[in-house]
C-alpha cells in the first residue's frame, strides 16, 4: 500500500492557534506542572488510603471542594502556601527542600579493642547500636 501524502494533506486540519499556544505553555512550564501532577498524586493516594473525600479534605485545607478538584487536576501552579496547606492536611510532607549548609553526621566503625571513636555522630541514634554481637558504634566518644 502506498502513502499518498496529497490525500493526507487533504483531510489533515491545521493546529487551532490555542492549540499551539497551550502546547508551548506546557514546554515552557514542564518543570512545575511535572512537580503539580507528583502532588496531585500524592494527593489522591492520601484522599484513598484514607478514605476520605475532597470535601472533607477542603474543610482540612480551608478551602473551597473547587479549588481541591482544581489541585488534584495537577495543573495548578501552587505556591508555598497551598503547598503548607496540604502538608498540614496530610499530616505529610510531599515537597520538601534540600539544606546544602546543614552538615551531615558521620558515622565511624570502631573495633571493640578501640576505647573512643576518632569520628562521632552529633545524634544518639547509633549510641550503643550492636553487630554481630560487639558494639562497634559510638556517639560523641563515648565509650563503646
Amino acid at each position: 500500500m502506498k502513502f499518498n501524502v496529497e490525500k493526507l494533506a487533504q483531510i489533515a486540519e491545521q493546529r487551532s492557534e490555542a492549540a499551539k499556544k497551550n502546547a508551548e505553555m506546557r514546554k515552557e512550564n514542564r518543570e512545575w506542572m511535572r512537580m503539580s501532577q507528583e502532588i496531585a498524586l500524592g494527593m489522591h493516594y492520601y484522599l484513598r488510603i484514607s478514605k476520605m473525600t475532597q470535601k472533607e479534605f477542603a474543610e482540612k485545607m480551608c478551602v473551597s471542594p473547587a479549588y481541591v478538584g482544581k489541585l488534584l487536576k495537577g495543573t495548578e501552579n501552587l505556591t508555598l502556601d497551598t503547598i503548607c496547606k496540604i502538608h498540614k492536611a496530610m499530616g505529610e510532607i510531599l515537597v520538601s527542600v534540600t539544606k546544602p549548609y546543614v552538615c551531615r553526621s558521620n558515622v565511624s566503625i570502631v573495633h571493640p579493642s578501640q576505647k573512643f571513636s576518632i569520628k562521632a555522630i552529633s545524634s544518639d541514634k547509633y549510641k550503643g547500636s550492636q553487630i554481630d554481637g560487639n558494639k562497634y558504634i559510638t556517639c560523641s566518644g563515648i565509650p563503646a
